[in-house]
């Protein structure tokens, strides 16, 4: 693997839409239901499905950073690994994947987590990615003893963090910062990341504040696909014009949930099954109350859809086909310049083979990646 300093960017280069499972290191990984075959995030499994993905060509794993689960029957997402030790592990097991750690911003001291992140980077040789969240579950924060910000001063104190993260990375001398959140003194960490660049940060960009965050300090930025698909080619335009403005090119990664059958009739019988019939529903409520989308004024039809792409995914965008129909909308989605999809599946062991064997070859055969 070359070591240069763009080397961590060019592992989401490699193809026209790269393609990462994502949630892996929770219990239900996306999809918040309570039939029997849903995901167990036992460290053997995460490992089966990395060596799986990394064979098969996939570009990366982003794991969800959860600290408490979301309640309900099966206590969504409760067992969770902390994920810059899980990212540690996966990488030391793995040849090609790029590993994301999602950490978030008020837990970890920035100079801590500067030293854990080189770390996880040279233990993959390049392959480490961070994806910043300023934090928005309160109940977790509590838990933690930590007192989350109010929404806007959460970016103030993220900038700050970020800034004494990447100048902890470059610096070559000690250096002080004073800052109203941080104050370091005589900071000096090394080694400095794998090969002289830095690790690939994917920040969240869905509300303004959040966006221009993003926009600001990203190489990519992750917003869920809540709008229709004819309206994603103008979101996307905005989210680029705003790195723009700081004369910066981002990618725009999103999050999908697929459901990938022989026949079209197949994949949405079993959506219904496990994200309608089986949906652990007081889970799929406190996801969306908390996520501030069930509020006075939201029509019984947006909560209806939020609730639904709650259970079939954590938010995401459901894919619900044949491999011709999963192929082809991932194709429009790239062609909206989408860079990459962060994949959930049901059970990711038992999905993703007909995923890999079926789709990926559609996706190679549309010059969307090699084959």
């Amino acid at each position: 693997m070359p070591a240069d300093g763009n080397h961590q960017r060019d592992q989401l280069n490699r193809n026209k839409l790269s393609l990462g499972l994502f949630g892996l290191n929770c219990s239900g990984g996306l999809a918040v239901t309570t039939v029997p075959e849903r995901w167990e995030a036992s460290w053997e499994n995460n490992l089966n499905a990395a060596l799986m993905a990394d064979e098969a060509g996939l570009d990366f794993m982003l794991p969800l950073g959860r600290w408490k689960g979301y309640g309900g029957i099966t206590d969504h997402n409760a067992s969770n690994f902390e994920t810059l030790t899980w990212a540690s592990g996966i990488l030391a097991s793995t040849r090609n994947l790029m590993v994301f750690g999602t950490v978030h911003v008020s837990l970890f001291n920035p100079v801590v987590a500067a030293k854990q992140m080189v770390t996880a980077d040279h233990i993959g040789q390049g392959r480490f990615g961070i994806n910043i969240v300023c934090g928005w579950n309160s109940d977790e924060f509590d838990m933690l003893g930590v007192n989350l910000a109010q929404h806007d001063d959460r970016y103030d104190q993220g900038q700050e963090w970020l800034d004494v993260v990447t100048r902890a990375w470059s610096s070559t001398e000690p250096f002080d910062y004073d800052g109203e959140f941080y104050q370091v003194h005589k900071t000096d960490i090394n080694p400095k990341p794998y090969g002289g660049g830095r690790p690939v940060i994917v920040c969240a960009g869905n509300s303004p504040r959040g966006r221009d965050y993003a926009a600001r300090n990203a190489d990519m930025m992750f917003t869920n696909l809540r709008m229709h698909i004819d309206e994603v080619p103008a979101t996307i335009s905005e989210l680029k014009g705003m790195a723009a403005a700081y004369n910066r090119e981002i990618g725009v990664f999103s999050n999908v949930a697929v459901v990938c059958r022989p026949t079209k009739k197949e994949a949405e019988e079993y959506f219904h099954y496990y994200a309608v019939e089986n949906a652990d529903l007081d889970a799929v409520e406190y996801m969306i109350e908390g996520r501030g989308l069930k509020k006075p004024g939201v029509s019984g039809e947006a909560l209806h859809a939020a609730r639904l792409r709650a259970a079939g995914g954590n938010g995401a965008l459901p894919i619900i086909g044949d491999p011709d129909y999963v192929a082809a909308l991932m194709k429009r989605l790239s062609e909206c310049e989408i860079s990459a999809l962060a994949i959930g599946f049901t059970n990711y062991l038992n999905e993703f083979p007909y995923f890999r064997d079926e789709v990926l070859p559609r996706l190679a055969s549309k010059g969307l990646r090699t084959s």
